[in-house]
């Protein structure tokens, strides 16, 4: 679920802030930002905070379970401190004792959580992580999981809530609280960071609680997350088994379909590199795979076909309209194994137990334990009743006046290649936050958007897909420079074999003509040929007021708009 990046249970990869093999120096603002500012060091030793009464932490009411002395991989000691923000949401800090310069991270999770793992996306290479410049926290936002996709929590309508809006809320209030009570001043700048679940939390932080964090990076956002897991995961599993319970398509077909798409798509931007710039300057027909007679790894069967098509449009309702604002990308079938197909060695593909966990315990507002993918009905009736939820879920407002006035920064990024969460939803909604922010350069004084050619979900997929979005970030937030282009890396096991850079939408990266096309030097930003209507026309919208905030009250559980 996750890009390359850093990670508490990988080796942490010291690179340069851009490119490794040929890639422009880094902008100066970015230097600075590696300089850092200065070190402040703890004023009370690390088990006094075991001893601290957070009970009384304001909308956080927090017990501490430990605080000791432990060694970070990279080899920086911290203070660890594991707790519980009432009822259940459990939190790890991690405190630098040596190399703290004021700067805080908190990092998101994957899928529907249920687990504490610190996990930094989209960070390959970044200076001031590598080196512990930050205090650093994470949360399983607020239940216990079995699996990725376990959503039996969803019973209990507090922990829907704290899934949905309020855990990285409450654990930042706990977090900054122990970096006060720690060093004895609060951090100077509040970072966030993740990919998928980790981009819809960075963007319900961003619209429900503007002043948490300074800046924020949003990989591929499971934002429209009502519409996501049920419609958009939905149809891939619905589009893709046959009447007896089968799939149709095979991850057999997958390299056969990818390489005609290639075919007929890949040269359009200019240079035929194995990846595609933007899978909407063409349109590829999965017919003319059609296998003569009978079938073979190298054709498309007749329901294959369609099956393809289907996915390639996405889910609509009875009258033909959009039940998510798109469908799989042109160009990301050789990444469709395990989330449309089953593997290659035969295991199912995840997307009928994602929806169907859903439909059981987070759509409806009671739990339906005994739901199945048959019972759901793509019909504007049923699409209404489960956007009933998305006041708890969703995080698709686009007016960010808040965020924006206290000096938030946000960087979106997405695949272009995302087999699990379409670039469509994430480009309608920076279309929407664009119109309503005042426009495009507005907007990008505090918002843009970073669409990474051939890139999968959270990374993975044929387009480089390894990069640093933070350090960026702490130069737009510290110094004021917003960033221009961000340099992606392919890596074939420990060697570069390419670098591109990948401008703000809706510039693109054009070949100078000169030198290697892979080597991000040779390139340069350019207006794309074609622009495309944004404005996707789908049964939901982006809006504000629809948020709800729920609680107990008075013995009863109940929701009123926010």
């Amino acid at each position: 679920m996750h890009m390359r990046g850093w990670v508490w249970t990988l080796p942490v990869v010291l690179a340069v802030l851009l490119t490794a093999g040929g890639g422009q120096a880094a902008p100066r603002a970015a230097e600075t930002a590696v300089a850092g500012p200065a070190v402040v060091l703890p004023e009370v030793d690390c088990a006094t905070l075991a001893g601290q009464d957070l009970s009384g932490v304001p909308e956080a009411p927090a017990v501490i379970g430990s605080a000791a002395p432990a060694t970070s991989p990279g080899g920086w000691p911290v203070c660890e401190v594991k707790g519980t923000v009432a009822p259940q949401i459990q939190f790890d800090v991690q405190l630098p004792t040596e190399t703290w310069r004021q700067r805080y991270l908190q990092t998101g999770c994957g899928a529907f959580c249920g687990v504490v793992d610190f996990y930094a996306d989209a960070t390959d290479g970044c200076v001031p992580l590598d080196r512990g410049d930050f205090v650093i926290a994470t949360t399983n936002q607020g239940h216990a999981g079995v699996s990725g996709f376990d959503a039996t929590f969803g019973a209990d309508p507090q922990l829907r809530v704290d899934f949905g809006y309020r855990s990285d809320h409450v654990v930042a209030l706990v977090a900054k609280r122990l970096i006060t009570l720690y060093y004895g001043q609060g951090p100077r700048w509040s970072y966030f960071d993740g990919c998928s679940q980790g981009g819809h939390q960075g963007l319900t932080e961003a619209q429900r609680y503007p002043h948490d964090f300074d800046g924020i990076v949003a990989g591929a956002p499971a934002s429209l997350f009502t519409s996501l897991i049920v419609w958009s995961t939905g149809w891939h599993a619905t589009a893709n088994t046959d009447a007896q319970g089968r799939p149709i398509l095979t991850a057999a077909k997958l390299p056969a379909l990818h390489a005609a798409v290639l075919r007929e798509c890949d040269a359009r931007d200019g240079l035929a590199d194995g990846q595609i710039d933007d899978p909407r300057a063409c349109r590829f027909d999965p017919g003319t795979l059609r296998c003569p007679a009978g079938d073979s790894p190298d054709c498309l069967t007749g329901a294959q076909v369609e099956a393809v098509r289907k996915l390639y449009d996405g889910p609509r309702d009875e009258q033909g309209r959009r039940m998510y604002p798109g469908g799989e990308p042109v160009g990301s079938e050789a990444n469709w194994a395990r989330w449309v197909t089953p593997t290659a060695t035969g295991a199912p593909a995840v997307a009928e137990g994602n929806t169907t966990n859903a439909l059981k315990y987070l759509v409806f507002p009671g739990a339906r334990p005994s739901t199945t993918l048959h019972d759901l009905r793509y019909d504007a009736a049923t699409f209404r009743e489960v956007s009933r939820q998305a006041g708890i879920y969703d995080a698709s407002n686009p007016d960010l006046t808040a965020f924006r006035a206290a000096g938030g920064k946000l960087l979106l990024w997405h695949g272009w290649a995302d087999q699990a969460i379409s670039p469509y939803g994430t480009i309608a909604y920076h279309h929407a936050v664009t119109e309503r922010m005042g426009g495009a350069a507005a907007t990008q004084r505090f918002a843009r958007l970073f669409l990474l050619p051939g890139v999968a979900h959270c990374g993975g997929g044929q387009g480089p897909d390894a990069f640093d979005a933070l350090t960026p970030t702490l130069a737009w937030v510290e110094d004021g420079v917003a960033p221009d282009r961000l340099v992606v890396t392919k890596r074939e096991g420990d060697e570069v074999v390419r670098t591109r850079p990948v401008h703000p939408y809706p510039l693109v990266a054009r070949y100078d003509g000169s030198g290697s096309t892979d080597d991000a030097a040779n390139f340069t930003p350019a207006s794309p040929p074609t622009r495309y209507d944004d404005a996707i026309a789908w049964l939901g919208s982006f809006r504000s007021g629809y948020e709800q905030t729920c609680g107990w009250h008075d013995g009863r559980w109940s929701c009123t708009p926010r």
